[in-house]
């Protein structure tokens, strides 16, 4: 594993442990404005580096199996049903 998908998983599980929290907090009313905008940020920030990653391996396992993608992955990817047994 390279060393930038350690840093992304690393940051996948930081706003994974905060979600918790973060979620008890703006459900009583007590998380502040800003730090809910921050944990956006943190949320927009690494979402944008999973869909980067994404985009130059050119392949989405979908089920264990590889589907190759053609073209961009600027628009979503649209598979048919999987009706499998």
């Amino acid at each position: 594993m390279i060393r930038e998908d350690r840093e992304l998983l690393a940051e996948l599980a930081r706003l994974n442990t905060a979600m918790a929290s973060l979620a008890m907090r703006i459900m009583d009313g007590s998380a502040s404005v800003v730090e809910q905008q921050n944990y956006a940020h943190g949320l927009i920030a690494a979402g944008e580096r999973l869909w980067l990653r994404a985009a130059g391996m050119g392949v989405a396992i979908v089920e264990g199996r590889q589907v190759v993608v053609d073209g961009s992955l600027d628009r979503p990817l649209s598979l048919p049903a999987y009706y499998g047994t």
